[in-house]
């Protein structure tokens, strides 16, 4: 597993595959999935995390990847609101490191992507839905990978298209 660039993932994307977005928290990690084409987020699933599921995960992780043809992870970073990394990205960034360090994923690439205040935005937005406890989280969760991945995937668009986050000028 290593950790490129935005450009160098979507260089990698060129011979195909999905991307899987993360939103790793300290007990539960929601997934997202990309279309084959990379255009378009879903959301997928999530998975329980505890200090005794590590395994259990990374197992499940590996299963995803073969069975949806995954190129690369795009893992949430929640950033401080000052730019800085916290105790949560603190917590991420050894996520990613068992899973490198697992060795199950060689030929896995992936980024960071700043994830500031997405769980709240989510929460925010499903906020006036008659959804409580455990499903609620759930949904927050699996809707917090997908705009991680979601936001990536608009990235690489612009990477493609050659704006790079800016708009284009016409004549």
């Amino acid at each position: 597993m290593e950790l490129v660039s935005l450009k160098q993932l979507f260089q990698r994307l060129s011979s195909g595959g999905r991307l899987l977005g993360l939103d790793v928290g300290s007990r539960n990690i929601g997934l997202a999935v990309s279309d084959p084409k990379c255009r378009i987020a879903s959301p997928h699933s999530v998975m329980y995390r505890s200090n005794t599921t590590t395994l259990k995960n990374i197992s499940r992780l590996e299963s995803l990847v073969q069975e949806m043809n995954i190129t690369g992870l795009v893992i949430g970073y929640p950033l401080e609101l000052t730019g800085f990394q916290g105790k949560q990205g603190a917590q991420v960034k050894l996520f990613a490191k068992e899973l490198q360090m697992s060795g199950r994923f060689p030929n896995l690439a992936y980024v960071y992507w700043d994830e500031r205040l997405t769980s709240v935005a989510v929460t925010n937005v499903i906020g006036s839905m008659d959804i409580t406890g455990r499903r609620r989280k759930n949904i927050v969760d699996k809707m917090s990978a997908l705009c991680i991945l979601q936001g990536c995937l608009d990235s690489l668009s612009r990477i493609e298209n050659g704006t790079h986050g800016f708009a284009s000028q016409q004549s």
